[in-house]
């Protein structure tokens, strides 16, 4: 079945590349993101710089919250067309039934390991307590691997699970609960600034393992190419945009003033963000995949892993990217 519908996906993909003449029709597109982190910086370019308008899609961005309602509910619930969400999520969803299609990568894993300040090392961590937002995130389970690879095995440290959010595992930290933890920035660079060290980045580690992802109902994109083509061309751009160092000090005020980021931590966090998180073009890595597939069979969260075909589908991306290098008619 699935060889039949990857054969259907090619013809249509075939005709809608031959036909560079098609035209988008406005259309309402809701699109769903877990929160308002640095992840979301080329989707508030798109808006503040009306690239969805100019590919004649009226976009509503929505704050959806815990993944579990984003999924479960909003989704299942054709409350969202497309949505945000880490891809490790999207394999865990599949594998237990969900009909969802991966078709571009935002970011890579690159959530930054901070410690108290009196801590320097790996070795120093040894006997103290780290606090987890999940035992069975995938962030986790790859931090898991980099303790373990400078000599940490587990029953070495201490876990403070189910610590909240950043801010609540960072307050742990702050109180000497917990002595290291996780996150992304800007959270991580504001804590940096506080004079809590950043051991390391698991971009350093996973350079491939693919984190903050967008997809869909495979049913829902195969019925509507034309306008998920639309919004990753928007999305590229975007992405584009954001990575010109000229357009920084813009870039950072529509951090600002869309993404609600106070202006004292957002301008560390442009470079963080260019440098370790954003994957250019929304390329899908196939060894990336492979990595979230043995992460979460390791991790007791799924029983099998069938490969990239089975998850994504980069062929939405490639051509997105095509047609914004090729003049248009």
């Amino acid at each position: 079945m699935s060889s039949v519908l990857g054969i259907s996906m090619r013809f249509f993909l075939i005709l809608f590349l031959l036909n560079t003449s098609f035209n988008v029709y406005a259309q309402s597109v809701r699109v769903g993101t877990i929160s308002s982190s640095i992840n979301n910086w080329p989707l508030w370019i798109a808006q503040a710089k009306n690239m969805f308008d100019d590919e004649g899609l009226d976009v509503e961005v929505i704050i959806t919250g815990e993944s579990e309602h984003q999924l479960d509910d909003m989704v299942d619930n054709h409350e969202l067309e497309i949505f945000h969400q880490a891809a490790d999520h999207f394999v865990r969803e599949i594998e237990d039934g969900k009909d969802y299609v991966v078709i571009h990568t935002i970011t890579r894993a690159a959530n930054d390991l901070l410690v108290r300040p009196e801590f320097y090392n790996y070795e120093s961590l040894r006997g103290k307590t780290i606090a987890l937002d999940n035992l069975q995130t995938g962030y986790w389970l790859l931090y898991k691997r980099v303790l373990q690879k400078y000599g940490l095995n587990p029953g070495d440290y201490e876990l403070s699970p189910e610590s909240g959010g950043p801010a609540n595992r960072m307050q742990k930290v702050r109180d000497n609960v917990a002595q290291f933890t996780y996150m992304n920035a800007p959270a991580s660079i504001k804590a940096n600034l506080e004079g809590y060290p950043i051991l390391t980045n698991l971009s350093e580690h996973y350079p491939e393992f693919p984190a903050s992802s967008i997809g869909a109902r495979r049913e829902w994109v195969e019925d509507n190419i034309g306008t998920v083509i639309a919004y990753l061309r928007a999305y590229i751009r975007a992405s584009e945009w954001l990575w010109e160092r000229a357009n920084r000090d813009e870039a950072i005020e529509i951090a600002v003033r869309i993404g609600g980021h106070d202006a004292e931590s957002i301008p560390d966090s442009y470079e963080h963000f260019l440098n370790n998180g954003l994957v250019r073009y929304g390329t899908l890595s196939r060894e990336g995949f492979n990595q979230v597939g043995e992460l979460l069979i390791e991790g007791g969260v799924i029983e099998s892993y069938a490969g990239m075909e089975k998850y994504a589908d980069p062929g939405y991306q490639k051509l997105a990217r095509e047609q914004l290098s090729s003049p248009r008619r």
